[in-house]
């Protein structure tokens, strides 16, 4: 039996390397959905409700969950797994990027680059406001997990 929810010690190193674990393990979650294009995918993900993780956890879950609005989460991880396990299924290449605001800040945030048009595009797919390809705000570093 897979597991479809974990919970990780909250540093940057040890979620992407689960993260990527759960696209890998789950990325067939969002077959349904590769008949449909990139900009549709990202929009119907973006429209889902954030639902912050619990109180003092951090747990990443299956892009099934997320899709269909079951478990814990929904926050900006379990919506990049889920699109990424999508890339993962119809063969775009992806990239999960941690960032924070100011200097000394933790990493607070995380979301895809995604190669499109031979060149790495941002896609952060957490909020019904942000657009593909555009990045919501400048950080102060980004990390590549």
């Amino acid at each position: 039996m897979r597991v479809s929810h974990v919970q990780t010690d909250g540093q940057a190193k040890t979620t992407g390397y689960l993260m990527r674990h759960m696209v890998n393990t789950y990325w067939r979650d969002m077959v349904p959905y590769a008949h449909m294009t990139l900009s549709e995918v990202f929009d119907r993900i973006k429209m889902l409700p954030f639902r912050p993780d619990p109180p003092d956890a951090e747990t990443l879950q299956r892009p099934l969950y997320t899709m269909t609005m079951t478990g814990y989460g929904g926050d900006c991880d379990d919506k990049a797994i889920a699109l990424a396990s999508y890339c993962t299924a119809v063969g775009i290449p992806y990239q999960f990027v941690a960032v924070r605001r100011k200097d000394m800040e933790a990493l607070h945030h995380v979301y895809c680059y995604l190669y499109v048009n031979n060149r790495w595009i941002p896609a952060d797919a957490t909020y019904n406001f942000n657009v593909l390809g555009r990045e919501r705000e400048k950080y102060a570093e980004y990390v590549t997990l």
